[in-house]
């Protein structure tokens, strides 16, 4: 039985993910520092694009929303007052299809956002991979091979470099 290094060190035969790949010489610990760095890379791809999904899921939602709003003003109106003291927030809104008529909205502010299956189950797909990812990155650190902790940090900044700004508003400024 081998035993693991458990200080930083330079040299193989650290097992990496898999029982069956043990990069021992030079070349083989190379090829798999350039498998950890284009592993990185991908990661932060998958980051990026779940960024923009993210985007995409909520302003679909947002836009649900006030259409289910509007559909509840056009069936909420009639010409009877009615008591607003037990309501929380009022807003008024004049609305341009009925000419000089004013409508009485109740809104409450959503607390969580509504479920939406085709938003909500990509989203704990794309969290499942990232950890899948993240975890996976995690043994191999764990290895103590300074190698490939040298190539994964250098791998997610060329990663972040490439993608970091996909999905983020101004592109990333503020």
């Amino acid at each position: 039985m081998t035993m693991m290094t458990p200080w930083l060190h330079f040299s193989g035969g650290d097992y990496l993910i898999f029982k069956t790949w043990i990069p021992e010489s030079k070349g083989a610990i190379a090829g798999a520092c350039i498998a950890l760095v284009a592993f990185c890379i991908l990661e932060r791809w998958i980051a990026a694009f779940r960024r923009q999904m993210e985007i995409q899921w909520g302003s679909r939602a947002l836009a649900l929303i006030l259409e289910k709003q509007r559909n509840s003003i056009d069936t909420h109106i009639d010409d009877k007052p009615e008591d607003l003291s037990n309501k929380i927030d009022v807003i008024e809104e004049i609305i341009p299809s009925i000419p000089a008529t004013s409508v009485t909205v109740c809104s409450r502010p959503r607390l969580v956002p509504p479920f939406i299956p085709m938003h909500d189950i990509p989203r704990g797909i794309f969290q499942a991979v990232q950890s899948l990812f993240s975890y996976t990155l995690m043994l191999a650190v764990m290895t103590f091979n300074a190698s490939y902790i040298v190539s994964i940090v250098l791998g997610l900044a060329v990663g972040e470099v490439l993608f970091g700004r996909i999905g983020r508003l101004n592109g990333g400024r503020v």
